[in-house]
């Protein structure tokens, strides 16, 4: 028996041989067999230096032991060692099974300082249980290698972190002052979303699946760690709901990121790195407020992003009254996803409420996708959004066709809301933005005003386009058709009828599925053909409902009408002699047609008379 150091263990049961060398001043010990602290030996060489020399002496040892995982740290959490801080674990959980082969070299002095013990420990750990290894997460299974040296000790193999199979490196200084980190584990995992929500990186809105990932999870000095990840995302669905994008499962992906902690809260996550079908995202910032639950994203930045169409490099802030401000420059950016009125948005399930915080917004981009096959050029957008998905304010700069846009709904010198839009090729204009695809050319006006009070969204205006032309339009050309004006016709289809002023009142009703148009006192005039209308366009349900006259010859009847007396006479005071009433009612893209033919005949004050 051999008590060498309280408190550490005695050694027990110890056989062995040992020479005393006078002249070296040495003391050699061979053990063959003995206890230590629970563990076998099974082979020590035990070399004491300077053994007679006062105030002097070393021992060195090499050991050859074989225990449980529990005993081991026990014995390494003793005074001198007293590593029982630096494990930060309970021993109590601590399991498995070891061999180990431990050399240690220290001065046999009574104040020994654990930086004055030389260590370096090798073995295997079969079927342990290491406690609160990563953010309270246990390490278990095995083999794993095991090792110790002066300052750190290290634990490579393949286990389970907690209940995900891991592959891992896992190293740890004693001492971490003036080291560049206090430990690090370097580990190949799965994180699905149960691991991911535990370590606190909520995803959810872009990434659904698990995610096969390399991760080096670095602990620092104090409370500040870090965890550089790079993943395959094959198996993952990724979204962006902003700009309807979604890569499907099975479709190859990669990313990469550094994901930044404090106290084990994620507060930052940067250099973020996506590479994926129709997407790449670089130099990504993204910073957080909070914790779990309550944990919220305060601001993010991509240096570059290309979704689709769009490549662009992006900002967001998050303000304290909780707007969020996001500016996007950039060569391209597809508009299409931010413009609305999709069928998900205004299908039979419903609306879906906005639910998004208020923003403002700001871009300015070369080109911008505002429809199939159409762009506007030099876009600038700038966009006050309110909680409710309603603007406060809007305002857009850019060229489509071969003229400027302009479009400003802002408060004027009043306080009051206005709208104004402006488009010097009325035709491009309208077509860049999907409104109507059949005009060509003219200068377009739109003015309106709030219906009720200064903050009423709801407008009353007047719309005007002068000196265009239409060309090709199924639904005039069905009219026309059925009033059997086949020059006319053909006239609409070969180089377009032109008309030299369309211009209507309008009340726009701002609804969340979709706006309501109603139209009032509408009328074209031109050489060919002049039109009135009145109605409604319901955008939510997809369905117009617009009445009208339809003149041929609109000319001749202008030049009948305009005859003193008689003119008023022959037509009831509208203009026109010749005409037609006509109706377009039902589904917005292909209503039904009808003309009442009666009314061609008949004098223009009978027609007000019986079919107006």
């Amino acid at each position: 028996s051999m008590d060498y150091r309280a408190p550490l263990p005695k050694v027990e049961n110890a056989n062995g041989s040992g020479v005393f060398d006078l002249d070296k001043d040495t003391l050699n010990i061979k053990i063959t067999k003995a206890d230590l602290g629970g563990m076998d030996v099974s082979k020590a060489d035990l070399l004491f230096t300077e053994v007679v020399e006062e105030g002097e002496g070393g021992i060195q040892m090499d050991i050859d032991l074989a225990g449980s995982l529990k005993n081991v740290f026990e014995y390494l959490s003793l005074e001198p060692i007293d590593l029982k801080d630096e494990l930060d674990m309970d021993l109590e959980k601590v399991k498995g099974d070891s061999t180990l082969n431990v050399k240690l070299s220290f001065p046999t002095k009574n104040d020994l300082k654990i930086e004055e013990i030389k260590m370096d420990v090798t073995g295997k750990v079969r079927n342990g249980y290491l406690p609160n290894i990563v953010e309270g997460l246990p390490l278990s299974g095995g083999p794993f290698d095991v090792e110790v040296k002066d300052d750190h000790y290290t634990v490579k193999g393949s286990g389970r972190l907690s209940k995900w199979p891991v592959k891992v490196s896992w190293q740890e200084y004693f001492d971490s002052d003036g080291k560049q980190f206090r430990q690090q584990a370097i580990a190949s995992i799965t994180a699905d979303q149960e691991l991911r929500d535990h370590f606190g990186i909520d995803i959810s809105d872009f990434v659904e699946g698990s995610i096969p990932a390399n991760i080096t999870y670095t602990a620092f000095t104090g409370n500040k760690s870090e965890a550089a990840i790079s993943m395959d995302l094959t198996a993952s669905k990724l979204k962006l709901e902003a700009f309807h994008y979604e890569k499907q499962v099975g479709k190859s992906a990669r990313g990469s990121l550094k994901a930044e902690l404090n106290n084990g809260i994620l507060g930052k996550i940067s250099n973020l790195e996506i590479q994926a079908p129709n997407l790449q995202a670089s130099g990504g910032d993204i910073s957080f407020r909070g914790s779990g639950d309550n944990a919220r994203v305060t601001d993010f930045s991509f240096d570059r992003m290309v979704v689709g169409e769009t490549i662009a490099a992006i900002k967001m802030a998050m303000g304290q009254n909780g707007q969020m401000k996001i500016s996007l420059n950039g060569p391209f950016l597809d508009l299409r996803p931010f413009l609305g009125d999709s069928e998900e948005e205004n299908s039979e399930a419903g609306y879906e409420e906005y639910n998004e915080p208020p923003m403002v917004l700001a871009i300015a981009v070369d080109q911008m996708r505002t429809a199939d096959n159409e762009t506007v050029q030099y876009g600038k957008i700038y966009a006050d959004i309110d909680a409710k998905g309603r603007f406060n304010q809007l305002e857009m700069d850019g060229i489509a066709g071969k003229g400027d846009i302009y479009l400003r709904y802002k408060p004027d010198e009043r306080g009051v809301r206005t709208f104004r839009f402006e488009a010097d090729d009325a035709g491009a204009a309208l077509k860049a933005f999907d409104v109507y695809k059949n005009i060509q050319g003219g200068k377009l006006v739109i003015y309106g005003e709030p219906i009720r009070g200064i903050y009423d969204r709801n407008l009353l205006g007047v719309a005007q386009i002068t000196d265009f032309k239409v060309v090709e339009a199924p639904s005039l050309a069905r009219l026309l058709g059925a009033l059997s004006l086949p020059g006319v016709l053909q006239l609409l289809n070969n180089e377009g009828l032109s008309f030299s002023k369309l211009e209507a009142k309008f009340d726009w009703l701002y609804r969340p599925g979709g706006a309501l148009l109603v139209l009032k006192e509408g009328r074209t005039s031109g050489n060919s053909l002049g039109l009135t209308f009145d109605g409604v366009f319901d955008n939510a349900a997809h369905k117009v409902d617009v009445s009208g006259t339809i003149i041929p010859l609109s000319g001749i009847n202008k030049a009948i009408g305009s005859i003193p007396l008689i003119g008023d006479v022959l037509t009831g005071g509208t203009g026109a002699i010749f005409a037609a009433t006509y109706s377009m009612k039902g589904e917005s893209e292909k209503p039904d047609i009808s003309v009442n033919p009666l009314s061609v005949l008949a004098p223009g004050i009978l027609r007000r008379i019986l079919f107006e």
